[in-house]
């Protein structure tokens, strides 16, 4: 998800919960000031089922007409947003092709991009629905990506660099004689991603506080959402990351957006929640059973539960650095986890905006199931083998070196062609030390067991 998906919701969260109104049922787009504007859908109910889709291993099938056309809303639906001007015109981004072809041809292929043969511009990068003179993000720009044997998988995190993207395109644009896209300190703190991260705090923010683009697999199996944990629905991430596009902000009547109708959404909600993980490499039966009973006698089923994700909670931040399992201390019933403590900032509130009322006011609008976080949502493990790099921030190349203490983890490593510092602001690789003093043995048989969920 998005930056304002996990801005300030531990403080957002607990006052929008207490305010809630059971009676007030309302659905986005539909209340309204007395004698305001009601036409609050920023475009078609249903997205016409003539554009194409893209040669993923797990596309829907057209049969299936409601996730079909939410897989449609996936890759092609902007919601209106690209008349905000977050990027160039058009027509400057196709120019930016031909005129640099080494830096951006091939549908900007060196910062990462997943190509479409069916398009101009790459996937989750498209013209807008309602302005094909204008751009903007989509969905499928995260959450789209590339497996080993070259297969495109839906809902597999993006690898491509969005910083460097952002830096390049803004000095093409200055250059060109146009104002900044960007401030100074947004540029800065640009340069600290690399590839598949994006900027989880306020653009105000002095420091970064990179993230990982999350997996996107089996969602309607999951009860929390976000690292943070705090969205408790699909339907819930799905609507702040349309309101992060800027759909709707900061409110219905003040939005140069309006905030897409349900029907328009719904379908891509039902797509979200079944996106299928892809299946394991073959792994060894034998290995993978001894791996299992290394996974129950560490007891990584304490927070982790592959046969049914929805149990897997927010674990506690410890501000000390101890770390404890469930069960261990009976004032810590969840346990506690120390991992990068600058994240700590999004938990307390620190790094997003200052007024959150709008924020408060989509949530109640919209009655979207949130709750507060203390700490971190244990992953959900399905496809862990597809996902590296591993914590919240990407700090950890591998499960291998995510079962070893932090102190012999790599200090540093390359993310295509990004160097990964952990001792960098944000880029923490400590804290998650379960698992850390097992055999040679076990932590071969664990790392398959956990390749083959």
């Amino acid at each position: 998800m998005t930056a304002r998906t996990l801005l300030g919701l531990s403080i957002a969260l607990p006052l929008a919960l207490a305010c809630a109104d059971p009676a007030d049922d309302v659905d986005a787009g539909t209340e309204v000031d007395a004698g305001a504007d009601t036409s609050f859908d920023a475009g078609p109910a249903v997205l016409p089922l003539d554009r194409p889709g893209i040669d993923a291993a797990n596309a829907p099938d057209p049969s299936d007409e409601v996730r079909y056309q939410g897989y449609l809303r996936f890759l092609w639906d902007t919601f209106g947003t690209e008349v905000l001007d977050d990027w160039p015109p058009t027509e400057f981004m196709r120019a930016l092709m031909t005129d640099e072809p080494d830096v951006f041809g091939d549908q900007f292929a060196s910062f990462g991009f997943t190509p479409d043969p069916n398009d101009e511009f790459p996937v989750g990068f498209k013209r807008g629905i309602d302005d094909p003179t204008r751009m903007h993000e989509t969905c499928a720009l995260c959450h789209v990506g590339t497996l080993p044997d070259g297969r495109v998988w839906l809902g597999l995190p993006a690898e491509f660099d969005y910083g460097a993207f952002r830096i390049a395109v803004n000095a093409r644009w200055v250059a060109a004689g146009n104002e900044p896209l960007f401030t100074e300190l947004q540029l800065e703190k640009a340069t600290e991603l690399g590839p598949g991260r994006f900027h989880a705090e306020s653009s105000t923010y002095p420091t970064p506080v990179p993230a990982d683009y999350p997996a996107y697999f089996e969602l309607g199996r999951r009860s929390h959402f976000n690292y943070l944990g705090t969205g408790r629905e699909t339907r819930a991430e799905t609507y702040f990351s349309v309101f992060t596009f800027g759909a709707g902000d900061p409110n219905p009547t003040e939005a140069v957006v309006p905030f897409p109708h349900r029907e328009r959404l719904a379908p891509l909600v039902a797509f979200l929640e079944t996106i299928d993980a892809p299946a394991a490499p073959a792994e060894d039966a034998t290995l993978v059973a001894a791996g299992r009973a290394v996974f129950e006698r560490a007891r990584c089923s304490s927070c982790h539960h592959p046969e049914d994700p929805a149990l897997n909670v927010i674990v506690p931040y410890d501000d000390e650095g101890i770390e404890r399992i469930p069960g261990d201390d009976e004032a810590f019933p969840l346990g506690t986890i120390a991992t990068s403590p600058d994240h700590r900032a999004l938990i307390d509130g620190e790094a997003g905006p200052d007024d959150r009322t709008d924020l408060i006011q989509f949530i109640l609008r919209n009655r979207l199931l949130v709750g507060p976080s203390e700490g971190y949502r244990a992953q959900p493990l399905v496809g862990v083998w597809a996902t590296a790099p591993y914590l919240h921030n990407g700090s950890v190349p591998t499960l291998d070196d995510l079962l070893r203490p932090a102190s012999e983890r790599p200090v540093t490593f390359e993310r295509g062609t990004f160097t990964v510092d952990t001792t960098r602001t944000g880029n923490s690789n400590q804290g998650h030390e379960f698992g850390t003093a097992l055999s040679d043995e076990d932590r071969t048989a664990l790392i398959a067991y956990l390749h083959s969920l």
